[in-house]
C-alpha cells in the first residue's frame, strides 16, 4: 500500500481541490486516485501524472520519507512549490510556503529529519527567492545550534527587496522595515522582520 499522492499533497499544504485544479479534473477524481493508490489499483501513468503536477516523482516521493511521513515540508519541497507559485505569478503564496517551511524545520526533531530538511534544493529560478529561503533557513539552523549547509551561503542581493510587495513602497515605510529587519536578512538586502517570518 502506498500513499504518495496524499502524502505529497499534504506535505505541500495542498487541498484535493488544489491538485484537481492543477490536473484539470474534479476533486472526486483526486479522491478516487488516492483511494486507488491506497488499494494498489492505480495505473502507474496516473500516479506519475499526479506526482508530476506537484513537482515530484516516485523517487523524490520515496526520498522525502523522514519529513514526508509527518507531512512536513523540506527545503527541497518548499523550493519546488515556491518555483511553481512564482511561475503562476503568485508571490504571496510563494512567501507563505517559505515561511511555512521554517515552521516545519522547527518540527524536525531527529537527526534524519534535520538532514532530510537541509538537503540542497533545486534553484527556484529567481535569485531573490533563492536567497530568502537559503538565508532564512541558515538563520534558523544557527539558532538551533545546527551548522547551516553550504548551499545556504548566498551573496547579498544587488538591490534591497521587500518580498511579495507590488509597486514601490514609500521610503518612510521602507525605513520602518529596515529599522526592525532581521539582521541576517538585512545583510543580504532582504527587508523582513521577525514577525514576518512567523506562521500566521
Amino acid at each position: 500500500m502506498s500513499t504518495h499522492i496524499r502524502d505529497t499533497r499534504k506535505r505541500l499544504g495542498m487541498t484535493i481541490y488544489d491538485l484537481a485544479d492543477r490536473l484539470g479534473v474534479t476533486a472526486g477524481a483526486i479522491s478516487q486516485m488516492e483511494r486507488s493508490e491506497r488499494d494498489e489499483t492505480i495505473r502507474m501513468s496516473t500516479l506519475k501524472r499526479a506526482l508530476k503536477a506537484m513537482g515530484a516523482d516516485l523517487s523524490t516521493a520515496a526520498q522525502d520519507a523522514p519529513m514526508a511521513a509527518r507531512h512536513l515540508l523540506t527545503a527541497r519541497t518548499a523550493a519546488a512549490s515556491m518555483a511553481r507559485e512564482l511561475a503562476a505569478n503568485d508571490e504571496d503564496t510563494a512567501l507563505r510556503i517559505a515561511i511555512q517551511s521554517l515552521d516545519h524545520f522547527r518540527h524536525a526533531r531527529t537527526r534524519a529529519e534535520i538532514q532530510d530538511f537541509l538537503r540542497a534544493p533545486r534553484p527556484i529560478g529567481d535569485d531573490r527567492w533563492d536567497t530568502l529561503l537559503a538565508t532564512a533557513i541558515a538563520r534558523d539552523a544557527k539558532r538551533r545550534g545546527i551548522r547551516p549547509p553550504a548551499w545556504t551561503r548566498k551573496p547579498a542581493l544587488p538591490e534591497e527587496w521587500l518580498p511579495a510587495t507590488p509597486g514601490h513602497p514609500a521610503e518612510r515605510y521602507l525605513d520602518m522595515i529596515r529599522a526592525t529587519a532581521e539582521p541576517e536578512l538585512l545583510e543580504k538586502g532582504i527587508l523582513m522582520r521577525e514577525k514576518d517570518l512567523a506562521v500566521a
